[in-house]
């Protein structure tokens, strides 16, 4: 349980960050016309980073201390719901202002970024 508090305790604050960090983005967006919005690979990056955390460093850690703990099967379960709300609700919110278009242009670099983050990730996740 000690061990899990921590974990629990970086995760939130990192979750935190990342949903300002989405509400930047958005905000940015927003100053754009309808027309000229779109989903960029960025987007992608932090969903993608959000659900991970969310899970190996909330959900997991939660789900075993429960085990242990049944008091716990509440907080587990309501901090799983709560994650699952906050994803629902970006992508609901990239959905009402119509940024769910395919990028209208990307760099090379940000491709290469895109790219080179994914093939890091997938190849540290096996």
């Amino acid at each position: 349980m000690q061990s899990s508090t921590g974990i629990l305790t970086v995760s939130g604050i990192l979750i935190g960050f990342l949903f300002a960090g989405f509400w930047w983005s958005l905000n940015r967006e927003l100053t754009f016309n309808p027309d000229q919005r779109h989903f960029k690979l960025g987007y992608a990056v932090l969903l993608v980073t959000m659900v991970l955390l969310g899970y190996f460093g909330m959900v997991d850690p939660l789900r075993k201390s429960a085990r242990t703990h049944p008091t716990l099967i509440p907080s587990y379960r309501g901090v799983l719901l709560a994650l699952l709300g906050i994803l629902g609700y970006m992508l609901t919110e990239l959905g009402h202002y119509q940024i769910f278009h395919w990028p209208r242009y990307t760099t090379m670099i940000e491709r290469v970024c895109f790219g080179l983050t994914f093939a890091a990730m997938a190849g540290l996740g096996i």
